[in-house]
């Protein structure tokens, strides 16, 4: 606040300014006071500019992935993303990204350029980085909070997930049986479709997973194992594909090229970003359908959230049926 006149004559100094220790002093002179008042605030922002955290964006994604990313399952490939973004951000000093700065790149990334992203991928960049933040300041590595964490997400408009009908599950599986050289494709095709596994859960299961007419996943995305139990007679396949392997060896051969091609012979039209993962949309879009209970599947699928599961509760046959009974013309 500005030099003032007390009643006694004095020219007042009081400093009340965040990150400067609060000061009042008096003078007879009102030069004197201004330029007190000048060198003290000088003083102390030089001593906060040494203080500032002067870490780029790039040495914070290094710190987040040596504290906690490299725990995570896709660590390594967040770290890829996020420390292409920090270069694309222009690798600035942590504390000073600020959220103009960081929504101007997301309009550049989404919506110029023969490189442009989708808002879901965008978001999921979004995402990262706030995360970076949010932990490192629960660690103490930072003393800050995220400059970003006001800014709202891109909404994107809610698609149903697709998955493939009775018919075009033989079609499919006739195309693998027909056409692949590599035998492992059409087991490890039918395991997704009988448990929901994502394709990676399924392509890298060895002889000890098979056990009791059930398959234990091992290394999934949320870092616990699941059971699923099979049908007698597939599991009995399993066991004989099996033969003599011992507990740790894989089952399977490395397969998801044979099952693209073998996709490209039928007339599928899968969506983009699902060529496996259709597999586990079918199982999951099947069981609802077929009366399955959305808890149970959220175990089987290994959802940590239930509102991950909840995609698939549209397609329950009683979903909503109460709009039926109970909408303003249900007794015409």
């Amino acid at each position: 606040m500005p030099v003032k006149k007390d009643k006694n004559g004095k020219y007042l100094v009081r400093i009340d300014r965040q990150g400067i220790p609060r000061k009042n002093k008096t003078f007879d002179d009102k030069v004197e006071a201004e330029i007190f008042e000048r060198q003290y605030i000088a003083k102390y922002k030089d001593i906060q500019q040494q203080n500032l955290d002067n870490r780029t964006l790039r040495e914070l994604v290094e710190s987040w992935f040596i504290y906690h990313g490299i725990n995570l399952s896709d660590g390594e490939r967040r770290k890829t993303k996020l420390l292409y973004a920090c270069a694309e951000l222009g690798n600035p000093i942590a504390q000073q990204l600020t959220p103009e700065k960081f929504v101007q790149y997301r309009y550049k990334k989404t919506s110029t350029g023969v490189d442009r992203i989708t808002a879901k991928t965008f978001n999921n960049i979004h995402g990262y980085l706030n995360a970076v933040y949010h932990k490192l300041h629960k660690l103490k590595v930072i003393d800050y909070n995220c400059p970003i964490s006001e800014i709202d997400f891109i909404k994107i408009q809610e698609r149903q997930l697709s998955y493939l009908n009775r018919a075009q599950i033989d079609t499919l599986m006739e195309s693998i049986l027909s056409g692949c050289v590599n035998k492992s494709t059409w087991y490890v095709a039918q395991i997704c479709v009988r448990t929901g596994a994502r394709w990676g859960e399924a392509e890298s299961l060895t002889r000890k997973q098979l056990h009791d007419g059930k398959i234990t996943f091992e290394f999934t995305k949320s870092k616990k194992t699941r059971t699923v139990p099979l049908d007698s007679s597939f599991y009995y396949q399993l066991i004989l594909h099996a033969g003599n392997r011992t507990p740790d060896q894989r089952l399977f051969d490395n397969c998801i090229s044979a099952f693209r091609r073998s996709v490209a012979r039928t007339d599928l039209q899968l969506p983009k970003g699902q060529m496996t993962h259709i597999l586990r949309h079918t199982f999951a879009s099947h069981f609802i359908m077929n009366g399955g209970n959305i808890l149970t599947l959220q175990r089987i699928l290994g959802h940590s959230d239930i509102t991950m599961t909840m995609r698939y509760a549209h397609l329950s046959p009683d979903h909503l049926m109460d709009a039926v009974a109970y909408n303003p013309l249900a007794d015409e």
